[in-house]
């Protein structure tokens, strides 16, 4: 990582960093949404893309996501009842999927 060129600017955190940062803020509860990255569909691991739908299911060992394959195929009724859905979001935020007027 380059350090910054003007006296004083400020120095950005490697994304390692912003990565843990977002975990420890899933694992606090203090994020509410699914993040790229860190959210995992608890049918068959995979980590769902930027924008692509997600189901969370509440069951005896908390709370899980599904992913939108696993939901359409039936393997996420198996996690338990489905409390909401969202869309997952980009780390970055300016990444994130917008609908279009």
């Amino acid at each position: 990582m380059e350090t910054a060129s003007a006296a004083g600017a400020p120095m950005l955190a490697p994304e390692s960093a912003l990565a843990d940062a977002t975990r420890h803020a899933l694992a606090e509860g203090a994020v509410q949404h699914p993040i790229d990255g860190v959210v995992s569909c608890a049918c068959c691991g995979r980590f769902p893309l930027v924008g692509e739908q997600v189901t969370r299911h509440v069951n005896r060992k908390g709370r899980e996501w599904a992913c939108e394959s696993c939901e359409g195929s039936g393997r996420g009724a198996r996690l338990g009842a489905i409390t909401d859905s969202d869309r997952v979001r980009s780390l970055g935020g300016a990444a994130n999927v917008r609908r279009a007027a």
